[in-house]
Formats: structure tokens, C-alpha cells, sequence
């Protein structure tokens, strides 16, 4: 059945799917945008350049539902150059994200944009329930001190965002933003960040003074998978993070905001760079440069426990499906 533009000029929300070769995904991502109840919903698909045939399926999808609508990005940019064009675009209220291979449950928006006027929030957020093949579902946040007052301010986020640290980090949460808080252009992801870009706008629009809510429910599906992005931490990916933070770095120390919570996050990220660029040389078996990275930052040692962890884990499953043989 075709839907048509009838009483979309202004929708609730506009959900943003940045899409590179998510075909495996992508039908289950669209539909479960198009199912939100109590809402009205555009879908903005940009596609950056995949080879998979997405793309051709997203117009397919566009061409039968007049509430989807089709981009692509002029080169491939990433998931923030993507999701500029999709906020450029927007028509919505609200702006939300939804990677191309996760999933909203139904009354997930709804529900967000009721406390989000309740309060007069600029942004709203909820908990994910983490899932996966042979993974049992989750909650990302349970057990976290970010539940109890439902409030995210800056110092709060910039005490949780720590890289590698042990509490879950907001910075992986996926709000909704209010369409006045985007309209000026000024906040805007940082297109040379592959990772971390979401967590980067989060922080301009914090520190403009945004309110930020938390919605404590699950109504994020957060699909884990071989092929996540955000498991890709390569050196080039946490060099353009710590470059990005060493610009707000500076703008915190002009103002007067450098905290202890945010020297914190600092350094975490500069250990990750130094336990990133150990394991590359590692991996090319440079173990001189390895040593050299771990000897100026020598914090960034405990992180080896990590893959250590993940090998050990990889050969109990291998010994379980052994013994199940």
C-alpha cells in the first residue's frame, strides 16, 4: 500500500539512518521507525556510498511510502557527514538517530517526546537493551548512577564518558534532539570523526546550555555484531578523537570549565591512543614502538587485560562447542 504526504508537512520526529552496506539490517531498522505508535515519522536514509545494494533498496522502499526519503552523500563521509545531510533535510519536530542495524521498540518515541515536553528538554535519551546472535539481552546502563536523578548535565556526562572505563558511557546512548536546538547550524557531528561522533555533538549542545533528560527505559535495540562500527577502534579512528578533544580541551579551559571529571575523560583518551598504537606495532610485531607508546603512558598498560579477556572468552566458547560436539 503507497502512503501519502497527507499530514506529513511537519512530522513528530525525523529518524535519521546513515546507511553503508546494511542490507542485512536495513528492512527491520525502516519498519520499525515506520511503526512508532502515537507518533507521526519521516525516515531520512542517506546512503555513504555502500556497494551492497542498499541504496537501491532504500528508493524501492521511498518510491512505496512517501514517509521515507532518500539521500546520499557526495563521497562516502561517514556516519556524521550522513547524518549532517539528514538533519539539513529534516522536517520533523525532533530529530532522532537509528543505525541502519538496530531496531526502536514501538512506543519508544512517544514516550521519549512526552518527558521531553514534560520538562522542556532540548534532548532526550533512554537505556538500550543490548542484543545479539547467541547474546542474551541486556540492559546498557543498569546498575548506573545515571539513572537515579534523570538529569545528564555536562560535568555529569564528562564523569561517565571515560574511554575504556568501567561504568557504561552515555556517549553510546542515542537521543532525540529538539529540531530549535539544530535550526541555528551552528551544532553540527564533526565529519572527520568515524567514532565518537555522536559524543561530540553531544558535548557542543551541553555545553550551549542544552537540557538533557533520561528516559529510564529500553526502547533502543542495540544490535551487537562482528561488523559494529563502533567496535573499530583503529589508531587513525582515536587520533581523530583525541584531536577532536584537544580542541575542547581548550574551549573548557577558556571558559573556566576544566574539571576534574573532564581531566579524567582527557586522560582516559589519551591512553586509549597509547594502548592503540602499542597493539598496531604489536601487530606488525614492532615491539620496540610498543614499548616506547606504553613508556609515555604507562596508564594505558592495565588496558591489555581487555583483549586478554576477549582471547580467553573466544577459546571457552570454542572448548563449549567442542564438548556440545
Amino acid at each position: 500500500m503507497t502512503v501519502t504526504t497527507e499530514s506529513l508537512a511537519q512530522p513528530d520526529v525525523s529518524v535519521a539512518i546513515a546507511c553503508f552496506n546494511a542490507m542485512p539490517y536495513l528492512a527491520e531498522a525502516i519498519d520499525s521507525a515506520l511503526q512508532q505508535r502515537g507518533v507521526t515519522v519521516e525516515v531520512l536514509i542517506v546512503d555513504d556510498h555502500g556497494s551492497d545494494g542498499s541504496f537501491a533498496y532504500a528508493k524501492s522502499r521511498a518510491a512505496a511510502d512517501a514517509r521515507i526519503r532518500v539521500f546520499q552523500t557526495p563521497e562516502n563521509l561517514g556516519p556524521g557527514g550522513a547524518r549532517n545531510i539528514a538533519i539539513e533535510n529534516m522536517r520533523g519536530r525532533w530529530y532522532a538517530v537509528l543505525d541502519s542495524d538496530d531496531v526502536f521498540e514501538p512506543d519508544r518515541l512517544a514516550a521519549m517526546i512526552a518527558l521531553g515536553e514534560r520538562h522542556q528538554a532540548d534532548m532526550v535519551a533512554d537505556d538500550l537493551a543490548i542484543f545479539g546472535e547467541n547474546l542474551p539481552t541486556s540492559r546498557f546502563l543498569e546498575g548506573t548512577g545515571l539513572l537515579d536523578s534523570g538529569i545528564i548535565t555536562l560535568d555529569t556526562y564528562f564523569r561517565y564518558s571515560v574511554m575504556f572505563g568501567k561504568e557504561p558511557n552515555p556517549g553510546f546512548l542515542k537521543p532525540i534532539i529538539r529540531r530549535s536546538t539544530l535550526e541555528s547550524g551552528k551544532h553540527r557531528y564533526q565529519p572527520g570523526l568515524r567514532i565518537g561522533e555522536d559524543d561530540e555533538l553531544i558535548v557542543q549542545l551541553l555545553l550551549s546550555g542544552a537540557d538533557y533528560r533520561l528516559l529510564p527505559k529500553a526502547g533502543y535495540r542495540y544490535r551487537k555484531h562482528e561488523n559494529s562500527i563502533s567496535h573499530r577502534l583503529s589508531l587513525a579512528n582515536v587520533q581523530r578523537i583525541l584531536a577532536s578533544e584537544r580542541e575542547l580541551r581548550g574551549a573548557l579551559e577558556r571558559r573556566g570549565r576544566l574539571t576534574s571529571a573532564y581531566l579524567r575523560r582527557y586522560r582516559s583518551i589519551e591512553q586509549a591512543v597509547a594502548f592503540t598504537e602499542a597493539v598496531e606495532a604489536l601487530k606488525q610485531r614492532r615491539v620496540f614502538p610498543a614499548i616506547a607508546a606504553i613508556v609515555r603512558n604507562p596508564a594505558a598498560a592495565r588496558h591489555f587485560g581487555m583483549p586478554l579477556s576477549a582471547l580467553a572468552g573466544r577459546w571457552r566458547r570454542r572448548l563449549a562447542a567442542g564438548s556440545r560436539s
